[in-house]
Order: C-alpha cells, then sequence, then structure tokens
C-alpha cells in the first residue's frame, strides 16, 4: 500500500468516527460498530504509514537530528 492509501484510509477512519459520533449521540443502532471499524481502520493507516517512514532511506537520519 502506498502512503496515498494509508492517509485515505486514515481520513476515512475519521469520517467513520464522525459519523458513529453521530449515531451514539442519537442513540441510534450500529454506532458501536461504526466507531469500532473507524479506529481499526485509523490504526491500520496508522501503522502502515509508520512502516513506511521507517523503511524510507533518510528517515534514520532525519530521526536522529
Amino acid at each position: 500500500m502506498t502512503a496515498r492509501g494509508a492517509i485515505i484510509l486514515f481520513l476515512l477512519g475519521v469520517v467513520l468516527s464522525i459519523a458513529g459520533g453521530l449515531f451514539k449521540t442519537q442513540h441510534w443502532p450500529f454506532a458501536g460498530a461504526l466507531l469500532m471499524g473507524a479506529s481499526l481502520l485509523q490504526a491500520l493507516a496508522v501503522i502502515v504509514l509508520l512502516v513506511k517512514v521507517w523503511n524510507f532511506p533518510g528517515a534514520k537520519d532525519f530521526l536522529d537530528r
């Protein structure tokens, strides 16, 4: 997966998180499932981005500064 795909995945998780929050405040069904799915998408996107940064050739020099 590319970094662009991970960012899109993260933004999709943010949108689902907002929708889940709306569902939760309105006491509509499936609010918990939306929030759980959003959290999983965001966690997956962060893990992919961390792997991408870690494997980037100049990342270790940049992080040592």
